[in-house]
């Protein structure tokens, strides 16, 4: 299937532009920026402390590599930010509690139609040489590592069986020295890719990335 890029590249650098005003609160400490792709295509999984990660990641990758990713965000969003690279899906808990059960079964029917939608433009960017962008997590923790949700890894064992590729998986670590005080320092280390091939199953995988970003983000 084909698919055009969603993401405009002006409207991404407006807000890169706009995103490195605004992160003149923090300073940014980046380590291991090498292992950032200059060229083709890698998923990257950043720790997920807080809302400004995302100005954090897009100054960093855009600094190191003047490259864009594409952002798998929750539905829930604004709808301007698919613009600037993010494309979304319906996570379990965005499904409503509804009581009438007909309504249900067409939520749950639409949610499935949109993921399927954008799982099949996830695969296209892969194939294309993008770089693709998802917080493990799912949400956001400050206190400590969340648990590690396996669709967008499940979904890339399939693409690489599907397609024949070799994706690089590059866990990032982020820590803040404090969130409210101005000039405290966010450390940005970003780790060596992972490939899927080099563990014996998606278990393994999940609990080797899992340890990096714990590493990686002081939470070991």
């Amino acid at each position: 299937m084909e698919f055009a890029l969603r993401r405009r590249n002006w409207a991404a650098l407006a807000a890169r532009t706009l995103a490195g005003w605004a992160l003149g609160y923090h300073r940014l400490v980046v380590s291991g920026a090498e292992h950032l792709p200059r060229q083709g295509t890698a998923l990257i999984l950043p720790k997920h402390c807080a809302y400004r990660d995302i100005l954090v990641e897009g100054i960093v990758l855009h600094r190191c590599t003047g490259r864009f990713a594409t952002y798998v965000m929750k539905v829930g969003l604004w709808g301007v930010l698919e613009a600037l690279g993010g494309v979304k899906v319906v996570r379990p808990k965005d499904v409503r509690r509804l009581k009438d059960h007909q309504a249900r079964r067409d939520q749950i029917r639409q949610a499935r139609e949109l993921n399927k939608e954008t799982l099949d433009y996830l695969a296209w960017l892969y194939a294309r040489g993008e770089l693709v962008l998802s917080h493990p997590e799912g949400m956001r923790f400050q206190r400590g590592m969340g648990p590690l949700q396996k669709e967008i890894i499940d979904h890339l064992l399939q693409v690489e069986r599907e397609r024949g590729l070799r994706v690089p998986l590059i866990p990032i670590g982020l820590q803040y020295e404090s969130f409210a005080r101005p000039g405290a320092r966010v450390f940005v280390r970003i780790d060596a890719p992972m490939y899927t091939d080099q563990f014996a199953d998606r278990q393994a995988l999940m609990a080797a990335l899992d340890q990096r970003l714990r590493q990686l983000s002081g939470w070991a």
